[in-house]
This record gives structure tokens, C-alpha cells and sequence, in this order.
């Protein structure tokens, strides 16, 4: 009975492992680098260099608003003691709302820039799930991963390249 048992779990091995060496030939794995996609894309390259345009005549006025805030507050340190104190206490208010109006806008400065990004972001990513999909049944890939996601991988396996190109050419 216990070299019957013994053969059974021999032959049971020996046909599991012959099934799953088959099996495994068939795998094909890719790994992609998003951050690298985020650095080296054309297309992701200009659309930040857009953003930055959109928000430069923002970025333009608050350095105006900001030089005029430092002009009143040179001109408060520097005149104060030959200015009325009614002059002096009008200066004083214009510096303050100066101040206020300058961090307003660079909140919203700030708040405007994180939103654009987070927007482009989100559609890079939508995207690239696209490409990669597109390109695993295009190259018949069973399992595309991130980098962040493996803890170690031969390099033969990195397809960022491959995406770059893909994702690039996508209008």
C-alpha cells in the first residue's frame, strides 16, 4: 500500500511538473516604469510645457503684486518718520491689504497649478492603462506590472521604452 501511495505521488509530481513547465513557457511578463514615462514622454513634455504657459501671466502678476507689496514696505521703513501719522497710517493699510491680496492670489495661484497637475495626472493615467493594454494583446503579454510594484526583475523585461513610443504616438 505505501509503494502504491508512493508511485501515485511520484507519477503526480512528475505530470504536475511537465503541465506547468508547459504552461510557464507561455508566460510573458513586461515591466514598465510610470515615473520614467512622466520623464521622458514628448507628449506629457508639452503638456506640462502648456501648463506652465497657461499659468506664467498668473505667475507675472503675482510677482508684480509681491514687488508692490516690498515698495510699500521699503517706503513704510524708510519714510515713516518724515510721513503724518494719517499718512503713515494709510500707507500702513495699502501695505496690509497689498499683503492680503498677494497671499490670496498666491493661494489660488498654488491651487490652480496642483489642480492642472492633478488633471493631467489623471489622464496620463487612464491613458497609459490604455497603451499598455493595447500593447499586451498587440505583443501578446500575459502580465504587465509597474516598476514600483516588483521588488526585482531582469531588465530583458523592461518594455518602458516600448510604451514611450506608443504612448507618444497616440494623438
Amino acid at each position: 500500500m505505501k509503494r502504491l501511495l508512493f508511485l501515485l505521488t511520484c507519477l503526480f509530481v512528475f505530470f504536475s511538473a511537465d503541465i506547468y513547465s508547459a504552461y510557464a513557457a507561455d508566460i510573458k511578463i513586461g515591466v514598465i516604469d510610470p515615473q520614467k514615462i512622466l520623464m521622458q514622454s514628448k507628449k506629457i513634455l508639452k503638456s506640462r510645457g502648456e501648463i506652465s504657459k497657461e499659468l506664467e501671466s498668473k505667475n507675472q502678476e503675482l510677482q508684480k503684486k509681491q514687488s508692490k507689496a516690498q515698495t510699500l514696505e521699503n517706503e513704510l521703513k524708510t519714510k515713516s518718520n518724515s510721513m503724518s501719522s494719517q499718512v503713515r497710517r494709510d500707507k500702513y493699510d495699502e501695505y496690509q491689504q497689498e499683503v492680503k491680496e498677494f497671499n490670496r492670489m498666491q493661494e489660488e495661484f498654488k491651487a490652480e497649478m496642483q489642480s492642472k497637475e492633478s488633471e493631467m495626472l489623471r489622464k496620463f493615467q487612464r491613458e497609459l492603462k490604455d497603451v499598455a493594454d493595447e500593447y499586451q494583446k498587440k505583443e501578446k503579454y500575459t502580465l504587465i506590472l509597474e516598476r514600483n510594484a516588483v521588488v526585482s526583475f531582469d531588465e530583458a523585461v523592461d518594455i518602458t521604452e516600448e510604451i514611450i513610443k506608443l504612448y507618444d504616438s497616440k494623438p
